[in-house]
C-alpha cells in the first residue's frame, strides 16, 4: 500500500486531518457547495414549475407528478449512492485508495444497467405513472410527452448521482457542485427555449420542460465521467482498469447501499400513498402542494448539506479508528444545521404569501401554498435534527436503523395521521403538511436517540 499512499500524496487533505485542525470549517467546506447544488436544483425546479405554471394548473400538477414517478424509479440508485459513498469515504480513510477505485468502479456498472431499465420503462409505458399517482385524464394528456424525455434524462440523471456521491465519499463537494450548478444553469436556459419555443424552436410546452432536462444531464454525465479518469480527485478510473463484476465488492456495497435502498422505496412509496391522499383533494391544492414542496425544498438544502458533511466525516474517521473524532463531527454539524434550518424556515413563515404568489395568481391555489408552507415552517429545527443524525449513522454504515426509523415514521406518523386528518378532520392540505411535520419530528427523535447511545462507532462494513 506504500507505493498507493505516496501517489496520493499531491491530493488535497484528507477530512479526518481537515476536522482535526478546524472542525467547523471542514463542515462548511464540505457542506457549502452542497447547499449552493442544491440551490440550483430547486431553482431548476423552481423554474420548471413557474414556467409551466403559465400553460395551466394541469401542467403544475403533471410536471410534479411526473418527477415524483421517477425518483420512485431511481430509488435503486439512493442505494448505489448511499453504499459508494460510505466505502469510499471508509477506504480513504484508511489510506486504501485502489479499493476506493474499485467500490467507484463497480457501482458505475450496476449503475448503467439498472439507469438504462429505468429509461427504457419510461419510454415504453409513460402514462403508467400518472395513472398509478391518480392523476386526472388531463394531467395525463399534458404530462406523457413530458415522461417520455424524463425518462431518458433519468439514465444520465443516475451517473451524475452516482459519481456525485464518490467525489463526496473523497470529501470532494466542490467538483460535483461546479458540474451540477453548470447543468441546472443549462437547464434553466433550455426549459425557456423549448416549453415556449423562444430562438425560433418549436413551443414544445411541458414535453419542452422534459427534453430541457434531458439534454442537461446528459452533458452533466459526461463531464462527471471525465472528472473520475483525469485523477483530480482521489478517485481516478482508467480504460485499462476492469470493469467486470466484483462480487466481493459489490456485497460490501450492497450490504452498506441495500438498507438505504429499500428506505428510500418505503419513502418513496409513503409519499406515492401521500401524493393520493393530496390529489384527492383536486386539482387546485395539489398545484399548492408542489408549490409548498418547492419552497420546503430551499429549506431542505442545508439539511442536506449538513447530513453529507455528516457521512464523510463520520466515515472518514472511522476508517482511521478516530472513533470520538467521528461523534464530535455528526454533533457540531447538527448544531450547524438546526441554525441555518430554523433560520430559514422563519424566513419562509413570513414571506410566505409572496413566495406562492410568484408560482401563480391563482387565489385557491395561493392560499393554499401558504398555509403548507407556514405548518413546515415551524418544524424546521427537528428536520435538521432527523437528516443530520440520519447522515451521521449512514456514514458509519448503520443503515439498516436509518431504514427501520424512517419506514415506522413515514409509513406510520405521515400517512396515518394525514389519512386522519384529511378524511375525518376535514383540515384538507394543512392536514396533510401536519402530518408531514410530525413524521420529521418523530425521526429526529429516532435517530438522535440512536446517535447519542454510540452503537453505531464500532460497526464493520
Amino acid at each position: 500500500m506504500g507505493n498507493n499512499i505516496s501517489k496520493h500524496k499531491h491530493r488535497a487533505k484528507s477530512l479526518v486531518e481537515l476536522s482535526r485542525e478546524n472542525l467547523p470549517k471542514a463542515v462548511l467546506l464540505l457542506a457549502w457547495p452542497i447547499i449552493v447544488e442544491m440551490l440550483l436544483q430547486s431553482t431548476v425546479g423552481i423554474a420548471d414549475t413557474a414556467m409551466v405554471g403559465r400553460l395551466s394548473p394541469a401542467a403544475i400538477a403533471a410536471v410534479g407528478l411526473g418527477n415524483q414517478f421517477i425518483m420512485f424509479l431511481l430509488t435503486v440508485f439512493a442505494a448505489i449512492r448511499t453504499g459508494v459513498t460510505v466505502l469510499v469515504a471508509r477506504q480513504i480513510g484508511a489510506e486504501d485508495y485502489e479499493g476506493a477505485n474499485s467500490a467507484a468502479r463497480q457501482a458505475l456498472i450496476v449503475t448503467a444497467v439498472f439507469g438504462g431499465i429505468v429509461a427504457v420503462f419510461g419510454l415504453i409505458f409513460p402514462a403508467a405513472g400518472y395513472r398509478l399517482l391518480g392523476a386526472s385524464e388531463d394531467v395525463v394528456a399534458v404530462g406523457i410527452g413530458y415522461m417520455k424525455w424524463r425518462s431518458l434524462a433519468a439514465l444520465f440523471a443516475c451517473i451524475i448521482m452516482v459519481v456525485t456521491g464518490i467525489l463526496r465519499g473523497c470529501g470532494d463537494t466542490f467538483t460535483a457542485m461546479r458540474v451540477n450548478v453548470s447543468v441546472n444553469i443549462i437547464n434553466i436556459v433550455l426549459n425557456w427555449i423549448l416549453i415556449f419555443g423562444n430562438l425560433g424552436f418549436t413551443a414544445m410546452g411541458t414535453a419542452g420542460a422534459g427534453a430541457a432536462t434531458m439534454v442537461a444531464r446528459l452533458i452533466g454525465s459526461l463531464v462527471m465521467i471525465s472528472v473520475l479518469f483525469s485523477g483530480r480527485v482521489n478517485v481516478k478510473l482508467s480504460k485499462n482498469d476492469s470493469y467486470k463484476p466484483d462480487i466481493s465488492v459489490l456485497k460490501r456495497l450492497f450490504r452498506i447501499g441495500i438498507p438505504a435502498g429499500i428506505e428510500q422505496i418505503l419513502m418513496r412509496g409513503a409519499q406515492v400513498f401521500f401524493t393520493m391522499i393530496v390529489t384527492n383533494l383536486g386539482t387546485a391544492m395539489y398545484a399548492a402542494h408542489q408549490i409548498a414542496l418547492r419552497a420546503d425544498s430551499v429549506a431542505f438544502m442545508p439539511g442536506f448539506g449538513f447530513s453529507v458533511a455528516a457521512t464523510a466525516l463520520v466515515g472518514q474517521n472511522l476508517g482511521a479508528g478516530q472513533t470520538e473524532e467521528a461523534g464530535r463531527a455528526g454533533r457540531i454539524t447538527m448544531y450547524m444545521a438546526v441554525g441555518f434550518m430554523s433560520t430559514i424556515g422563519l424566513i419562509l413563515f413570513i414571506f410566505a404569501r409572496p413566495v406562492a404568489m410568484f408560482f401563480t395568481n391563482d387565489a385557491t391555489v395561493i392560499a393554499g401554498a401558504i398555509s403548507a408552507i407556514r405548518v413546515i415552517s415551524v418544524v424546521m429545527p427537528f428536520m435538521a435534527i432527523a437528516r443530520v443524525t440520519a447522515g451521521a449513522l449512514r456514514g458509519a454504515g448503520d443503515t439498516k436503523y436509518v431504514m427501520f426509523g424512517t419506514g415506522a415514521s413515514i409509513w406510520i406518523a405521515r400517512l396515518g395521521l394525514a389519512y386522519f386528518l384529511v378524511r375525518y378532520a376535514d383540515l384538507g392540505l394543512v392536514g396533510a403538511w401536519i402530518a408531514m411535520g410530525f413524521d420529521n419530528t418523530c425521526r429526529a427523535i429516532i435517530f438522535l436517540w440512536r446517535f447519542v447511545k454510540g452503537n453505531w462507532k464500532s460497526i464493520k462494513i
